[in-house]
């Protein structure tokens, strides 16, 4: 179980969801303003106040770092592999979670660890496809998030291939993080998660199969976005 992998899934879902304007990573703010109004009118002693708006401060505190870390953190290391995985045929879709910035019409947005597909074309392009839920209850995602994203990148322009796991809720999953760049934008970080091992191994050896370059070693420290 990973506390730091709860606390950053915690924050990046608090700090998507609104209640009418107001994040609800922010929402301890109103709480602590609220306590120092019940304290002038002596609902409540001095201690009391002072103990309610550290805490507040805390909790705000702690999503804004993690939003500071992309809400996820990237631990490169060993992983077990399979020798000569098959080969993705082209087109072949590949189930992972996908964190990055994701574009539609025009549109570019951060989104962390959401149900996508990884794919690459005939003319070797590499696509990831994310999908967001339409929001539910009464708390929902910004407006305009529910839908198709996409994240596209050719393999010349891919600079750092490296696997290891990636911390976001309570369970680790095995991952690869690349970093590509253009012209337009530099070292954008994409990570993608994988549920099967089996089939991180194929989309590794895809990506790696025409980038000009090799696997990054494994480091024991933490690597953000």
């Amino acid at each position: 179980m990973s506390i730091v992998g709860f606390i950053l899934k915690a924050s990046y879902q608090l700090s998507r969801h609104r209640i009418g304007p107001l994040r609800l990573n922010l929402v301890p703010l109103l709480f602590a303003l609220v306590s120092s109004l019940i304290w002038r009118a002596g609902g409540l002693t001095g201690e009391q106040t002072a103990l309610i708006i550290v805490l507040c401060l805390t909790l705000v505190l702690v999503t804004l770092l993690a939003k500071r870390q992309g809400f996820i953190v990237f631990r490169g290391r060993q992983l077990s592999s399979s020798p000569n995985p098959p080969e993705l045929a082209p087109d072949e879709k590949v189930a992972v979670r996908a964190t990055g910035q994701f574009e539609v019409r025009g549109e570019r947005r951060y989104f962390v660890e959401v149900i996508a597909d990884f794919a690459t074309m005939e003319t070797r392009e590499h696509i990831v496809m994310g999908r967001m839920l339409a929001p539910r209850f009464l708390v929902g995602a910004p407006k305009g998030d529910a839908g198709w994203w996409y994240i596209f990148f050719k393999p010349h322009t891919i600079r750092e291939i490296e696997v290891g796991q990636v911390h976001f809720g309570l369970r680790d999953r095995p991952a690869i993080k690349l970093g590509y760049s253009t012209k337009e934008r530099k070292a954008e970080p994409v990570y993608l998660s994988f549920d099967d091992p089996f089939q991180m191994q194929r989309v590794l050896e895809d990506l790696r199969r025409d980038a000009n370059l090799v696997t990054r070693p494994p480091q024991s420290a933490g690597s953000t976005p």
